[in-house]
């Protein structure tokens, strides 16, 4: 590492400047292309996350839509009247019930059948044994006694609890002969009790069968089975569609999708046999299926990284293009330097009648300029600086000479009295005399700090002056402890309220008010109080003085906003300010700190 220093101290600037500059866009680069990797595939995954999970939505609601609809017409078939009829009756083979079942009976299945193509079969199995299966049963009509002995088909008709139920995915029930030699289907069956009107037994069942092909028809037409593999599982955990090839009939387990055939919604990354991939797996209502979605993540982030390879590439050559342009700016702002380090070192062997050549007005032109003249006004400005500090000294002196005389004012308003006695204006003398009290108590032979007594005495002769401007439209109550009296407080802090109150609070009021002004000593706290029952402060107005933000109207929270910070100064944390006010009630200021007499 140290040598690295002193290797990397020899080089030119230069050098440094174009291998620091490289060095930090390239940093950069690798940085920017990360992070927009980073934030591009995690988009690009939960994006794919949401439109896949939709996408099987999709597919889950019209596989549901088929269920529902077969469950429906079990229904209608379960309570049609006339089948309820036919099933209870006592069938003797007279020719009217014979008519009546060829007729409007038997036909009602066909109907069905028409009305809904995606149903591969119905078959309802008759209890009472006395009705025969007509037409060998190419209606649709047969007797129970060919599925009694049905595992299948046992515990639904011995289970008095069950009505109905789904059955999985099995080989469809074949109970005729075919003329053709068509494979047997896999299909998907749900059976229905029709029960007596008589004695509420089993009069009978219906099964209707809906193919694999037909019920599962929508995933094949699905986005999602473009970019990944969607499967349906079975509560056997075994998969029965045959969408994908070699996956019919295989076990989850194997297939890597054990972790997702239970419980509820899924959608979240995981490993699937190794490959990193977004699994969705929803819950289907009927038969007991479950739509299990497995998408890999690299065909997601697939155009990312491509759009990501062209971006560093075009960052690469802006990179390259932007070095030659440094070296080429570096070497050319370095030559002028240069000159200015050469004509530099003359100065330093005491030579001060160089001058170097300005071109141009930029910072390197300016600096050269600057140097050129340095030289020659070194002496004017020592000088410079000598005079300004003379001008300063004098502007000083004559700042305290122009600062008002307090004898002088005292004098003006004694005469100002005088004159009025003199002219018999009595109020002129009593307006006159509290302000040379106000003034003389405002200024207090220049001290920051003043007794209780004195600040209170100040704001009476403040609120005298203030009830002739009022024309007696207000009233002041002083409530004043003796023992407050002696303790110091910072002086004119009580003044600037009690304006406030006036101007803001009683003068808005447009009729007689009133301001308490009390003082205190409460726990070793000095506690000051100015009470109006002005127009009050809205809550917003309240919490701007509060927070000592401006407002609008002229004049309004800055007494309180210069109090408090003239309190924070002088008193540290040992103070506390507090403000109340109501719309239509008043304000109440209360100011505390610590009580201290004189030393």
């Amino acid at each position: 590492m140290v040598r690295f220093v002193r290797f990397y101290q020899h080089w030119s600037v230069t050098s440094k400047f174009v291998i620091i500059f490289v060095s930090i866009l390239f940093v950069s680069l690798l940085l920017t292309g990360y992070t927009l990797y980073r934030q591009a595939a995690e988009s690009a995954i939960e994006q794919a996350q949401t439109i896949m999970e939709q996408n099987l939505l999709q597919t889950r609601s019209s596989i549901e839509e088929k269920v529902k609809m077969t469950e429906n017409i079990s229904q209608i078939i379960a309570f049609d009247s006339r089948i309820q009829t036919l099933l209870d009756s006592d069938f003797i083979n007279e020719s009217f019930q014979l008519q009546d079942y060829r007729d409007n009976v038997a036909p009602t299945i066909d109907n069905i059948m028409r009305q809904n193509p995606y149903i591969h079969s119905i078959h309802v199995y008759m209890s009472n044994p006395q009705i025969p299966e007509l037409y060998g049963g190419y209606d649709g009509f047969f007797s129970i006694r060919r599925i009694a002995e049905d595992d299948n088909y046992r515990f639904l008709l011995n289970d008095n609890s069950t009505k109905s139920e789904w059955r999985s995915m099995h080989k469809e029930k074949l109970l005729l002969k075919r003329p053709d030699v068509s494979p047997v289907a896999d299909v998907l069956s749900f059976n229905r009790k029709i029960y007596s009107f008589h004695d509420f037994g089993i009069a009978g069942m219906v099964e209707i069968e809906i193919t694999e092909s037909e019920l599962f028809k929508s995933m094949r037409d699905a986005v999602s089975g473009t970019i990944g593999n969607v499967y349906i599982v079975d509560g056997d955990d075994r998969i029965v569609s045959d969408n994908i090839a070699g996956a019919y009939g295989a076990n989850a387990e194997q297939m890597g999708l054990g972790a997702w055939t239970s419980g509820g919604s899924i959608n979240r990354l995981a490993d699937v046999n190794g490959t990193r991939s977004i699994v969705i797996s929803l819950p289907l209502t009927g038969p007991e299926l479950r739509i299990i979605g497995v998408f890999p993540v690299s065909h997601v982030v697939d155009k990312v990284q491509d759009s990501l390879y062209t971006t560093l590439i075009v960052l690469a050559a802006a990179l390259l293009l932007l070095s030659l342009l440094v070296y080429f700016v570096t070497v050319k702002l370095l030559s002028r330097m240069k000159l200015l380090l050469k004509a530099m070192k003359q100065v330093r062997e005491d030579s001060l009648s160089v001058s170097v050549p300005v071109t141009g007005n930029d910072e390197f032109s300016q600096m050269t300029h600057s140097f050129n003249h340095m030289t020659q006004r070194i002496h004017d400005l020592v000088e410079r600086v000598y005079k300004s500090e003379l001008l300063e000294r004098e502007a000083e002196v004559k700042a305290l000479e122009a600062q008002i005389n307090p004898h002088f004012l005292y004098n003006t308003l004694a005469t100002i009295s005088w004159a009025a006695r003199k002219a018999n204006a009595p109020d002129v003398t009593r307006i006159s005399d509290s302000l040379a009290k106000f003034y003389r108590l405002v200024l207090n032979k220049g001290s920051s700090e003043t007794l209780v007594a004195g600040e209170l005495e100040m704001v009476k002769a403040y609120l005298v002056i203030q009830k002739f401007r009022f024309e007696e439209r207000f009233d002041a109550v002083f409530e004043i402890e003796d023992a407050v009296l002696e303790f110091v407080t910072l002086k004119n802090i009580l003044q600037p309220l009690v304006e406030n109150a006036l101007v803001h609070g009683i003068e808005p009021k447009r009729s007689h008010g009133t301001i308490i002004i009390k003082a205190g000593v409460e726990d070793g706290w000095v506690v000051l109080r100015i009470i109006d029952d002005g127009v009050g402060m809205a809550r917003q107005r309240l919490a701007a003085v509060r927070e000592e933000r401006p407002l609008e109207s002229a004049g309004s929270g800055y007494a309180l906003a210069n109090i408090t910070s003239r309190l924070r100064s002088h008193y540290g944390e040992e103070y506390r300010l507090e403000l109340f006010s109501r719309p239509g009630i008043g304000t109440v200021i209360t100011i505390s700190f610590k009580a201290r007499r004189l030393i």
